[in-house]
């Protein structure tokens, strides 16, 4: 007693000590005992305000998100359930899509579910969850240390805190839209209801929903789909081994999911974390299941075998870009979604009849021909992937979309959508040049120059070349194009400007190229495009510059197209009703129709120099990037147009030498023959617009503008003789010449020259291609220097 009397006689003493201190220093400012009163009085009235004012808003923020809360069950049955994706005829179904709440809609029992995964669940989810009242308060504090204060990562950067009724609350009452915002009224309404739900529920019951809703990856939710899928049993029959494997994969299911090859060493490092968990928070777990240290040692060893998933899908990248689709459309306000689902729920939870416009033979024919083209020629070509889109020109509509040659193949990224993500198209980019070339006057006969050519690459010099070093001189802007020439058409796009050449595209179709950084190789592929718009692009092609399609949904700059490609013919809510139908396509006019059909007889010419020829009437355009890593074609009959690619999906080169005529173009050709005749169509002539004049020249009919005098010198006139063909103003088999003081026109540019296989040309070169193409040569082998986007 003696010695806590001395303790509090100096704590005492201490105290005293420091009050002195204050008042002495507040008095030599003059502002105590009357002016520090006041101010301690104003500070306590603030603080006791402030505290009412947080009380106030806490009592209003749980009245506003608790006093309407519906139950979990109640919240559940009111979403119609996920939708199905159909193709063209209504007879196939493509893809039910994945609900994230199908487990809650078909749950299984607590009891039906493996004491092991609750147990690993609550270990590694929230140790604390039979004790806390909804919110687990030390992670929440830990979280509010990590992303609050000085002391943590930063800013919001820091860990979450949230307990299993938390993420419970988010999953099932918090669009999906904001799940992962950090704001704080997310947080709010959050923790508000996980409170009321603790209270107004067991907690066996909040386990069970929890258990039944949770994203296991792989597209499974629940711990039943998630057993099935992964292990092919029943939830209540895992072992330790597998639940603990289970138990660790919501907090990153992308991450950790074994269903991705290169993702199984990660998985079972993060099962040994789970069963290293389990044993830490034994105490907490222990009324669920006892695990003995023998048992959690035997799991650790327990071989882990996973069976192939089985996901049923037709066109899998289709129905996804449909998805995508439809959540754009409802956007919007192309239809309404039922039942005030929100946009972005409403492929999900819906429960919609989508009629999409695939035909899916056709895409059968599709995958095959790029399976058995790219596997005939894969170590040759060292091009493990490939993408094709076919459409209808006369209604927009996609007929066809393979996004990869096999969905299911991790070891060529196979899940990655090529048709939809950016990438180089070579030369198949140069159709825009010459269509803005004829747009200011040219025309095909109109003369261009073949010859060395430089370009500003971060302030040096690069040399644009042709794929063999060799240059034709004076030729036409119809031997330019058809033979793919590259110094040619970086004169043309500098030439009738880069903004403009960029300004067609995107009247066209193409939705990328908006970044200013292009330069003068923008023309050759230096930036980069989707498969699906260029395709679409090409459509207005076959139909003489008449874009059609249904109005758009994407959020484009003004000047940019303003329909999209049809995907969706029909949807139906759940109740049958139709909420969406496709009835008639929307036109816009996009080109004039005689330059279109310029452009469309050179592509002829150049699907003869390509040996792209059909059994019918068609153009077509190829492409090679730059170290060889994408092939391109694109291509058109007045019936149908398609766009193939080939490559790696992650970009890394093919072998030297692959040009897109013998890469691609096989998988174009075989395609376009196959599907003509699986539509049973007649060959048809490109239709001819009247504008359109011809003069005899260079052995061929020549093409003009009626009225119109062309704005450049040309080997032929209107309604004239032809002028005298000249000769190349440089010898065919000259070496390029080396850079010199005085450079040949420049463009700003990191320069991406392209690689083209084009025929080897006499020494007197014609500036018209001849009627019969020239076979193209044997490819280099190796790409020469500066060689790269665009060419054949």
């Amino acid at each position: 007693m003696a010695e806590n009397r001395t303790i509090g006689t100096v704590l005492s003493d201490v105290d005293a000590y420091l009050e002195r201190r204050v008042k002495s220093a507040l008095a030599r400012l003059g502002i105590w005992p009357f002016r520090g009163r006041v101010l301690a009085a104003w500070l306590l009235a603030g603080s006791l305000a402030s505290c009412m004012l947080f009380a106030l808003l806490s009592v209003f923020a749980y009245w506003f998100y608790a006093h309407n809360l519906k139950p979990p069950d109640q919240a559940i049955a009111e979403n119609s359930g996920t939708s199905v994706a159909l193709d063209r005829t209504e007879q196939a179904e493509l893809h039910q899509y994945t609900d994230p709440l199908g487990g809650l809609r078909h749950p299984v029992p607590l009891s039906e579910i493996s004491p092991y995964l609750v147990a690993a669940t609550i270990a590694t989810e929230d140790p604390s969850f039979f004790d806390n009242p909804g919110v687990n308060f030390r992670g929440l504090a830990r979280a509010v240390f990590e992303n609050l204060t000085p002391f943590g990562p930063g800013l919001f950067k820091g860990s979450g805190g949230s307990s299993i009724t938390q993420q419970l609350a988010k999953n099932i009452y918090v669009n999906p839209e904001d799940r992962t915002s950090r704001r704080i009224r997310r947080k709010v309404k959050e923790t508000v209801i996980a409170l009321e739900l603790k209270r107004r529920y067991e907690d066996d019951q909040i386990l069970g929903w929890y258990l039944n809703q949770i994203y296991y990856g792989n597209y499974a939710y629940g711990a039943e789909v998630a057993a099935q899928s992964y292990f092919g049993k029943s939830a209540k029959d895992l072992t330790l081994a597998e639940a603990a494997l289970l138990g660790g994969l919501p907090q990153a299911p992308n991450d950790y999911t074994p269903a991705i090859a290169e993702n199984v060493e990660r998985a079972k490092t993060r099962q040994l974390q789970v069963l290293d968990l389990m044993a830490a928070h034994s105490p907490d777990i222990g009324g669920i299941v006892q695990i003995s240290p023998e048992q959690l040692e035997a799991a650790r060893t327990e071989p882990l075998n996973y069976i192939e998933s089985k996901f049923r899908i037709e066109a899998p990248h289709f129905v996804f870009f449909v998805e995508d689709q439809v959540t754009k459309m409802c956007h919007a306000g192309l239809f309404e979604p039922p039942q005030d689902i929100s946009c972005d729920d409403v492929v999900a939870q819906g429960g919609l009849r989508i009629t999409t416009t695939l035909e899916l033979g056709l895409n059968k024919i599709g995958e095959r021909i790029l399976e058995e083209r790219i596997a005939a020629n894969e170590a040759a070509h060292q091009g493990h992937n490939g993408a094709l889109v076919a459409m209808k020109p006369d209604t927009g509509e996609i007929v066809a979309y393979v996004g990869s040659r096999s969905f299911g193949r991790s070891d060529i990224s196979g899940q990655v959508d090529i048709a939809s993500s950016p990438r180089s198209h070579g030369s198949a980019m140069k159709a825009f040049s010459y269509l803005t070339a004829f747009e200011q006057g040219w025309v095909p006969s109109t003369y261009v120059q073949d010859e060395p050519l430089f370009v500003d690459a971060g302030g040096a010099q690069r040399q644009i070349n042709n794929w063999n070093l060799k240059y034709l001189g004076k030729i036409t802007a119809r031997k330019a194009l058809a033979e793919s020439v590259n110094t040619a058409a970086v004169r043309t796009v500098t030439e009738v400007g880069i903004d403009q050449m960029r300004e067609t595209a995107h009247r066209l179709g193409i939705t990328d190229l908006q970044q200013e950084d292009c330069g003068a190789t923008i023309t050759l592929g230096a930036c980069e495009v989707k498969l699906v718009d260029m395709t679409y692009a090409f459509t207005a092609l076959a139909m003489n510059g008449r874009l059609r399609g249904r109005l758009t949904a994407e959020e484009l700059p003004d000047g940019f197209r303003e329909l999209d490609p049809v995907s969706v013919l029909k949807i139906r809510d759940a109740a049958g009703n139709v909420i969406y139908e496709f009835t008639a396509p929307e036109e816009r006019a996009v080109e004039d129709p005689v330059y279109s059909y310029m452009l469309t007889d050179v592509l002829k010419d150049a699907n003869k120099w390509s040996s792209l020829t059909l059994d019918r009437p068609a153009a077509s355009k190829t492409g090679t990037s730059e170290d060889f890593r994408d092939n391109v074609v694109m291509g058109y009959t007045p019936d149908l147009a398609a766009g193939v690619w080939m490559g790696n999906a992650d970009n890394s080169p093919m072998a030297p030498g692959t040009f897109s005529s013998a890469g691609t173009g096989p998988i174009w050709k075989d395609f376009m023959l196959e599907a003509h005749q699986y539509y049973k169509l007649p060959p048809r002539q490109f239709e001819k617009p009247k504008e359109v004049t011809t003069s005899k020249c260079g052995g061929r009919d020549e093409l003009f503008k009626s009225g119109q005098k062309p704005s450049k010198p040309g080997a032929c006139t209107p309604g004239g003789d032809p002028q005298a063909s000249p000769k190349p103003t440089t010898p065919a088999d000259a070496t390029p010449a080396p850079p010199s003081p005085t450079p040949a026109p420049t463009a700003s540019a990191a320069a991406v020259p392209e690689a083209t296989a084009s025929p080897t040309p006499s020494a007197e070169a014609s500036p018209f291609p001849t009627d019969t193409p020239t076979p193209s040569p044997e490819p280099p082998a190796t790409s020469p220097p500066g060689a790269g986007a665009g060419g054949n």
